[in-house]
């Protein structure tokens, strides 16, 4: 005898008896390794910043090489500047791209200079205007090449400032200040007891201008 049909569909009854469908999380196989290789990008980019970083903080913090007062290149290529051999000779090595060494520009153009002293900037860089103001305020001035600087001086960084006594006698070699971009330059101190005494020299911390140092300090040649 037939059940009476009471409107129902049985194969829905049969689907509602068997409860909810579980569904099963299938990892999705093109972006997984998208997400591993975004931990791969992140992890490198986040190294590059750390060297830039190290990088940036030598640039700023590290004191770079002097030429020993005693290398005798050194005292002969600079005595030969000398007007007279018996005149002191102040030379300032200034890097045209070197901030720090626009800086000490602006404070050798804008003090008053020493009498008795004969004073020549030694200007890496074409800048023609820079150097018609120097020879404007009576500072010889001598263009030269990053390479004859190395060469010829045996100076590789700036700002640096070189003090000779009498004849070839090199009595300071140093930087100006005692930090990177210091607002105090002490070169007036230090030409004054460089007549009499040894004075300890300054750090540079300004600008390699080399081509070595540069790749020393920055081997990323980014910045």
């Amino acid at each position: 005898m037939a059940l009476p049909n009471d409107g129902r569909d049985p194969s829905r009854d049969e689907r509602d008896s068997v409860g909810p469908v579980a569904h099963e999380h299938v990892e999705d196989p093109v972006a997984a390794p998208s997400g591993k290789a975004g931990g791969v990008i992140l992890a490198a980019w986040g190294a590059a910043m750390l060297l830039l970083g190290a990088i940036m903080m030598g640039r700023h913090e590290l004191a770079l090489p002097l030429p020993p007062p005693a290398d005798p290149v050194l005292g002969a290529s600079l005595a030969a500047l000398k007007d007279d051999p018996a005149h002191r000779l102040a030379v300032h090595v200034l890097y045209t791209n070197c901030r720090c060494s626009q800086m000490i520009a602006a404070h050798l153009l804008g003090s008053t200079r020493p009498v008795g002293v004969q004073e020549t900037v030694l200007l890496i860089g074409k800048d023609e205007p820079l150097a018609d103001r120097f020879r404007s305020r009576g500072f010889g001035v001598m263009l030269v090449t990053e390479e004859e600087l190395g060469t010829r001086f045996h100076v590789k960084s700036a700002p640096m400032l070189v003090l000779l006594g009498k004849g070839k006698d090199v009595r300071y070699v140093g930087g100006y200040t005692r930090t990177k971009q210091g607002a105090d330059p002490q070169d007036l101190e230090i030409m004054e007891r460089a007549q009499t005494d040894v004075v300890e020299p300054l750090p540079v911390v300004g600008c390699a201008v080399s081509k070595e140092l540069r790749a020393r300090v920055d081997p990323t040649g980014l910045l």
